[in-house]
């Protein structure tokens, strides 16, 4: 065999033949998965920290990672965006969408989110210390929203509400869907199409679902040429 009129993908086919025979290319593939994961994913630092953030440090929704993945890919710029919990999540929102408002019922984590929002302009949070209160936060403003979040306290009420403050042409995200079928069956029973985002999210050591429910007009656009971690 004349190595030097070899080209490289058959290079790298006979390199993965004697890697097989060796058995060594699962092993090498583990650890390129793990890299993929724990580095370009960020999920290493997100446990560290303790804290949902990508590979770079900056803040990104507790949710799959194929499910912010997704949310990367869509251009946010003209949405606005509600969402039943705040945190890291909702710095996100205020990089990536139009505004975001959030409700928060715990005190103590309210001060610190917004604390981490001085500089955003396009965010808002409520505090919102009691149930009925928390629930029907979405109602202070009279707009429909583009996006709805639910990922806080009392999810099932705030899905009934959700529904009706969500665009003709919107979505609503239910994180841990898992634990929700009732929240599920609600929505795809007022039509709502149900796209599960099962995997890996930061922090966790376990998978998880994060649902998208969209309508049946629901056509956002795209951002071009995004590179996600680990692709080639």
């Amino acid at each position: 065999m004349d190595i030097q009129k070899l080209n490289t993908k058959q290079i790298k086919e006979i390199i993965n033949k004697i890697l097989l025979k060796s058995h060594l290319l699962p092993f090498i593939t583990a650890i390129r998965i793990l890299k993929v994961l724990e580095i370009d994913y960020g999920h290493f630092k997100s446990v560290y920290r303790w804290e949902s953030v990508d590979k770079f440090g900056k803040p990104i929704p507790w949710f799959s990672y194929s499910a912010i993945e997704y949310l990367k890919s869509l251009d946010l710029s003209e949405m606005s965006v509600f969402e039943y919990g705040s945190g890291g999540s909702t710095i996100f929102w205020a990089n990536h969408a139009s505004n975001v408002t959030s409700t928060e019922n715990n005190a103590k984590w309210f001060k610190k989110v917004i604390n981490s929002l001085k500089n955003y302009k396009n965010a808002k949070i409520i505090l919102s210390e009691n149930k009925a209160e928390y629930v029907n936060a979405i109602n202070t403003s009279k707009i429909r929203y583009d996006i709805v979040v639910i990922d806080g306290e009392y999810r099932y009420q705030c899905s009934q509400v959700a529904l009706k403050k969500i665009k003709n042409n919107g979505l609503i995200i239910l994180d841990n869907s898992e634990r929700y079928s009732k929240i599920k069956k609600y929505f795809r029973n007022h039509n709502l199409i149900e796209i599960e985002f099962t995997g890996l999210g930061p922090i966790n050591p376990y998978t998880s679902t994060t649902s998208f429910f969209i309508t049946k007009d629901f056509n956002p656009r795209f951002v071009n040429k995004i590179k996600h971690p680990g692709s080639i």
